[in-house]
């Protein structure tokens, strides 16, 4: 939390004084002199010096004015009239999660507001975290509407003089799981497969209407996800095989998961429910549901172990469920051609680097 505080107050220029030391030196010289007068000698004068000096140093440093301090570092924040957004918050431990939800309610005490940016399975994450958020804070959940999906389909088809024909608008939208960014991509790949790579002064507009080149569109965005999706099984098997215990909790779980409905994961699978189906496995008759509770608990934390960006799937300990973060995972699974290695009944796996490479979540 400290690190975060630092880049955040290293990004608007805010210096903090550190310690000053003031020198001071003291010195003192004795002089003595002798005279020998003699009427038969002549004069004698001896001359000695006796010297020593002293250095005394002082250190201050101003009370208040370091990052230890909130009420400085809200005071530098609320100077630079800059916002501080926290991104990524998902992929924070539970435990940094929870810090930050105390720190972003005493900023407020300081005028101060944060915001933070994160993808959570339901609403009211940090209020879960600090009941005294309640009424602080205010959710917004950015979920693209089908009909501002169909407004960016004919923004686009305006600027180069297009037309998609309806029933492959009503699917580009349905297929898109409620995302822009998916929904961009598969009006690219048509366009490509139509041989469109920029706007062309036809003569009228083009209608885009064939069955056979939105096929080869979803098949192109599904090929370009595989790599991916296989990353995310090669990491989860890899990440299990490092675990000291719990390995095949895990195999079940994502046995069961990777086969309920768009619409299950969507909402978000029940943990009650997803252990009757892990019963139901042949050889998941021995899982508890104390050990479904913790491995779910620790699902999101294990994908941010083993490399997994962005999540593919997050659990909502207050609703008790598991749910897809990232919608593409439902598209692939339709598409694409998924490979998942738990679902094999044959699958052998240990958790034989647990010693020399053992994965902690705690």
């Amino acid at each position: 939390m400290e690190t975060i505080l630092a880049d955040a107050l290293g990004s608007i220029g805010a210096r903090e004084e550190s310690t000053t030391t003031h020198t001071q030196s003291i010195s003192a010289q004795l002089l003595s002199e002798v005279s020998v007068s003699n009427p038969q000698v002549a004069d004698a004068r001896t001359q000695s010096t006796l010297g020593a000096s002293s250095q005394r140093a002082t250190s201050t440093r101003p009370v208040g004015q370091s990052s230890s301090s909130l009420q400085w570092v809200a005071a530098k924040l609320a100077e630079s009239n800059r916002k501080l957004v926290l991104e990524d918050f998902h992929y924070l431990s539970e435990v940094v999660q929870k810090q930050l939800a105390f720190l972003i309610k005493a900023l407020g005490e300081y005028r101060v507001f944060v915001v933070v940016v994160g993808v959570w399975p339901q609403d009211h994450m940090l209020t879960y975290f600090n009941g005294d958020l309640e009424g602080r804070i205010e959710d917004f959940r950015l979920h693209w509407q089908d009909s501002e999906l169909r407004d960016v389909l004919a923004n686009g088809a305006r600027a180069l003089r297009l037309r998609f024909d309806h029933e492959i608008e009503l699917a580009m939208i349905r297929e898109s799981y409620g995302g822009v960014g998916l929904l961009q991509r598969l009006a690219d790949e048509l366009c490509k497969a139509e041989g469109i790579e920029r706007r062309r002064w036809w003569n009228r507009e083009r209608s885009l209407n064939d069955s056979a080149q939105w096929a080869a569109a979803l098949a192109a965005v599904a090929a370009q996800m595989h790599g991916r999706y296989q990353n995310f099984a090669d990491n989860f098997v890899r990440g299990m095989r490092r675990l000291p215990e719990g390995l095949e909790v895990y195999r079940y779980l994502l046995q069961s998961v990777t086969a309920a409905s768009d619409e299950e994961l969507l909402r978000g699978l029940d943990s009650a429910e997803l252990l009757r189906r892990i019963t139901s496995l042949s050889g998941g008759d021995g899982i508890r549901q104390s050990d479904l509770t913790q491995a779910l608990e620790r699902i999101d934390r294990l994908q941010v172990k083993i490399g997994i960006n962005p999540l593919v799937l997050t659990y909502s300990r207050s609703g008790r469920t598991i749910s897809v973060a990232d919608r593409s995972f439902c598209f692939y699974r339709k598409h694409g051609t998924p490979q998942w290695p738990w679902s094999d009944e044959d699958l052998s796996i240990s958790n034989d680097l647990s010693g020399n490479e053992p994965l902690n979540l705690d």
